[in-house]
């Protein structure tokens, strides 16, 4: 394995590890967001020592669960910080209500968060684009090892390997949340005319009897595999060239 593979690799460890470990006993709160599963994901996979020989299924599952999962949170925070915004005026205002109803952080003597835009900032780009990077350059670096583990693997049916774990952890995170959590427009401080019948009424269609986040749940979801799906095409499958036959 490449020292510049295997230095990145530990150092994406700390980054992940030392971190979560501090909100873990500083704010448990954080544990009920599916951000906080995924960096606990990307700790699994980074601990995972690619080179050695005995690694070869671990890294195969984790890799791309891992990788699915960075692209599928940016984008699912994306998704729900542009109307957020639009609803509170502000970023950081949207911010620090999301903070205030899921009760992350304690509140100052008026009862409100009140983060900075700067600390915000840099919590988010940790959270949010740190992941993605790490994933990108890790791939990069460890690009012989990996063909080694994807030699001769079926791109497409790998990719939907990759997008399906990656969608049943969720799910599993879902599943243990959802009573906590409840109403996803609610928790993420989302406009109210994103409800499902508000938004079938442009349609001309009646009240569905639906949850009101029903069609905001589904179309994040489609948006958050669709382009981790699309993200593992262009960056992991490349990697599956057909492996050599050996020779006699």
């Amino acid at each position: 394995m490449p020292l510049a593979a295997y230095v990145w690799e530990r150092l994406c460890l700390v980054s992940f590890a030392a971190p979560c470990a501090y909100v873990a006993f500083t704010a448990p709160g954080y544990y009920g967001h599916l951000t906080y599963w995924t960096l606990s994901l990307h700790i699994v996979y980074f601990a995972v020592d690619k080179a050695s020989p005995y690694a070869k299924a671990a890294v195969y599952l984790l890799h791309g669960a891992s990788f699915c999962g960075a692209m599928a949170v940016a984008m699912g925070y994306s998704f729900i910080s542009i109307f957020g915004k639009i609803h509170h005026g502000s970023w950081v205002g949207w911010e620090n209500a999301v903070a205030l109803t899921a009760g992350t952080l304690p509140v100052d003597a008026s009862g409100k968060v009140t983060r900075s835009f700067e600390f915000c900032l840099a919590q988010k780009l940790y959270e949010h684009a740190w992941p993605v990077l790490a994933v990108l350059v890790d791939t990069r670096l460890s690009g012989s090892v990996l063909r080694k583990v994807y030699a001769g693997a079926p791109p497409r049916l790998n990719m939907l390997l990759s997008m399906g774990l990656y969608l049943g952890f969720a799910t599993v995170w879902e599943q243990a949340n959802a009573a906590a959590h409840g109403d996803t427009l609610v928790v993420y401080q989302q406009p109210p005319w994103l409800k499902t019948d508000p938004l079938l009424a442009r349609l001309g269609v009646g009240p569905a009897g639906l949850p009101d986040d029903f069609v905001f749940v589904i179309t994040q979801k489609v948006c958050c595999i669709s382009f981790a799906g699309w993200m593992y095409y262009s960056v992991i499958t490349p990697l599956m060239a057909p492996a050599k036959p050996k020779k006699p």
